[in-house]
């Protein structure tokens, strides 16, 4: 008699183990975690729950894209659901947005190109030749000597910027500038190489 009743419990006890796995499913909302631990030790993170299996026998989850966790049917998990950092909303795979690293890369370029670029002194006027100049005179070749000319250098003198010759070693200017409306008394000679670059020689040119 024992053996014809084991056939009949086999099949009864399958029957139990179906209905106790289905309703493991189907009981997330009250018991998700107790669930899990029946189904082999996997469990759904916090806020998600199985909905299914798939054809590896694993579980699968809802609501976990985002969570950080990289579960079945996931490609990627980031920990967020934003799109243009290499992991879609959808937690798979996508294309980065460089844009911002491009505008980056842009920016260094430029500085490295402008640090390549000789450069540009702060001039010093040691002295101007002539030093003076008679009243009425409408016009006088004046030579500025010094350092730290460049050819980007100008000389202002009353107002007016004028575009000297400099030589090659930076050392001197050479320009003629117009005196016909100066009264008797002393000028001052400012060179400017741009940018905030200048100096300037107090009393440089007499008229008398």
């Amino acid at each position: 008699m024992t053996n014809s009743l084991r056939p009949k419990q086999f099949a009864l006890a399958a029957i139990v183990t179906v209905l106790m796995i289905d309703s493991s499913l189907t009981a997330h909302a009250g018991d998700n975690n107790s669930a899990m631990r029946a189904l082999a030790g996997q469990m759904c993170p916090n806020g998600s729950y199985v909905i299914g299996f798939d054809s590896g026998g694993n579980i699968i989850c809802t609501d976990s894209c985002g969570n950080g966790v990289l579960n079945t049917g996931e490609a990627c998990d980031d920990g967020n659901t934003e799109t243009g950092d290499g992991c879609s909303a959808a937690c798979q795979p996508e294309g980065v947005d460089t844009e911002g690293d491009e505008e980056e890369l842009a920016a260094k370029t430029r500085a490295t190109d402008l640090s390549s670029l000789p450069s540009i002194p702060n001039p010093v006027i040691s002295d101007v030749e002539p030093s003076s100049v008679v009243w009425g005179t409408s016009e006088v070749a004046i030579t500025v000597l010094g350092n730290g000319f460049h050819e980007e250098s100008v000389i202002i003198f009353e107002g007016s910027t004028y575009k000297p010759v400099v030589n090659q070693a930076g050392t001197r200017l050479d320009i003629r500038i117009e005196t016909a409306n100066l009264n008797i008394g002393s000028y001052a000679i400012k060179v400017s190489n741009g940018s905030g670059l200048e100096n300037t020689l107090k009393r440089a040119l007499a008229v008398y």
